[in-house]
């Protein structure tokens, strides 16, 4: 690290210890990258230096259900239940989803940058993120292919602060890369039973239940009516009108006989696997 002179006295400001601590600490979960505790490791690196409740490492797949590598692991084996769940089909509702499979892009996301309007009086939100989240979740992803995002969530029962976040931005370049390194020994592993009948399949129909065939754009309005969105910001991510989206609702509302979106997640939900 160079070494900074103090404008006013001329002295030189030497590298602090804990920035020495910093780069050995760092140096050591490189060498230990392809170690089974390697995702523990580096969360309770992290946890040295910002406040969060919850983690987990996974894989965002445009075409499968998320794989999860690792997660914080409770007592009550709560978490469990949520993360089979999560897998089952609410990861079609993530923002943290919706906005990695609409975008390539690595770096660190707040949930403010990708959470739609209405997020927190969806369904999801109620059954699923305030009881594992709670307050705030954060996001280090990196692409991995086309298809492939490589995601590090981690999950706080508080907002995260400036300072968090300024923290989290400055380790951003060390975790990326970490992360990247950390795939090449990442066994392979089956991911969950198949993915959730709402699940994109371009230019086909659902398949969980024939009488309902919605197309590809009624399951995507559908899909960002659940997770939030409004009606202009469905119009906006889609590239249609305003017109258009409400004629989808509209379509999409008759073909599965629901007159509310409290209706629509019961029957996505039902439709899980």
């Amino acid at each position: 690290m160079t070494q900074r002179a103090r404008p006013e006295t001329g002295s030189v400001e030497m590298t602090s210890l804990e920035s020495l601590e910093w780069h050995r600490a760092f140096g050591q979960l490189a060498e230990n990258v392809d170690r089974a505790g390697f995702w523990l490791a580096l969360v309770r690196r992290l946890a040295r230096e910002v406040h969060f409740d919850t983690w987990v490492a996974l894989v965002f797949d445009r075409q499968q259900p998320p794989l999860i590598l690792a997660e914080s692991d409770e007592d009550d084996g709560a978490d469990d239940a949520l993360f089979q769940d999560y897998q089952r089909g609410l990861y079609l509702l993530d923002p943290f989803y919706i906005d990695a499979c609409e975008r390539e892009r690595c770096g660190l996301f707040t949930l403010a940058e990708v959470a739609p309007q209405h997020f927190t009086r969806t369904e999801y939100y109620q059954r699923y993120f305030q009881r594992n989240i709670v307050a705030d979740e954060i996001h280090f992803n990196q692409t991995l292919d086309e298809r492939r995002t490589l995601c590090l969530s981690l999950g706080s029962t508080r907002p995260f602060s400036r300072e968090a976040l300024g923290s989290l931005a400055l380790m951003q370049p060390w975790i990326l890369a970490l992360m990247r390194l950390r795939m090449h020994f990442e066994p392979e592993e089956a991911g969950a039973s198949g993915p959730h009948p709402w699940h994109p399949q371009p230019d086909k129909e659902l398949d969980f239940d024939s009488r309902y065939a919605l197309t590809e754009r009624e399951r995507e309005v559908s899909q960002l009516m659940l997770g939030g969105s409004s009606t202009k910001e469905i119009a906006r991510r889609l590239a249609i009108s305003i017109e258009t989206v409400r004629a989808h609702k509209k379509h999409l509302y008759a073909k599965l006989g629901v007159s509310s979106q409290s209706e629509l997640f019961s029957l996505f939900w039902q439709a899980r696997r």
